[in-house]
């Protein structure tokens, strides 16, 4: 089980990227006129066969779908850098996978620290920031089910509540981790399970609304709106 305690952790020098199930490729990114580079797994679908995977699978419900280019984080990417932002502002990315969303507020002068529950996907994350210039992002290993005490003004997630499971973890961190007088921001392109979120949203002491954003280009994917669910405290 990844500890959700230890210290966050800055970039300070190169993340050199471990040996994984198909190996690595390189994908640019460009989105509201800035370019972003990317190293992730050339092919995520080959994690689905590793040992490890198969084993924390059976022990703890764990897929590997941090190694995919989730096509909402474009969509999310691209509306950060649309918007205006106070400089420094404190962000936590959940869920971070590759850390897409997360740089685009890195390049809209945000603090960003990345988490995701798997460690890899962590580093991943710290690894393409600094592969786009920004030295100081911060990333932690998290836990929905064991938030810390932390609070941040700006919580992000994309693609996070495609599983009703999920939806009471990301509701209880977001009570712990989400300050007074922030918000959180997912995305999600429309999946069915949204209303079962939204109901049990609605049990909450949030306030919250959902704004449809055109989506940005991608392969195989039909054009529509992607949804940003913004969630702040009543």
């Amino acid at each position: 089980m990844p500890l959700v305690d230890q210290p966050a952790t800055t970039v300070t020098s190169h993340i050199a990227l471990p040996n994984v199930p198909g190996g690595w490729t390189t994908r640019e990114i460009v989105l509201a006129g800035r370019t972003f580079q990317l190293d992730l797994p050339a092919s995520p679908d080959a994690f689905l066969d590793d040992p490890d995977v198969l084993a924390a699978h059976e022990r703890d419900g764990y897929m590997p779908y941090w190694g995919y280019l989730w096509p909402t984080s474009l969509d999310l990417a691209r509306y950060m850098l649309e918007q205006k932002w106070p400089a420094g502002l404190e962000c936590l990315e959940i869920g971070a996978g590759i850390g897409l969303s997360g740089l685009a507020a890195l390049a809209a002068g945000l603090h960003v620290t990345f988490s995701d529950y798997a460690p890899q996907a962590v580093d991943l994350a710290l690894h393409n920031a600094q592969r786009n210039g920004f030295s100081d992002a911060v990333g932690c290993v998290l836990d929905w089910r064991q938030p810390t005490n932390r609070t941040y003004p700006l919580i992000l997630g994309c693609d996070l509540i495609y599983e009703q499971p999920n939806h009471v973890p990301i509701l209880d961190l977001l009570e712990k981790m989400l300050a007074k007088d922030g918000s959180c921001w997912l995305a999600d392109p429309g999946r069915h399970q949204a209303d079962a979120f939204v109901a049990e949203l609605r049990r909450r002491p949030f306030r919250f609304e959902c704004r449809p954003i055109p989506r940005e280009p991608f392969p195989t994917r039909p054009d529509g709106v992607t949804n940003i669910w913004v969630i702040e405290w009543s």
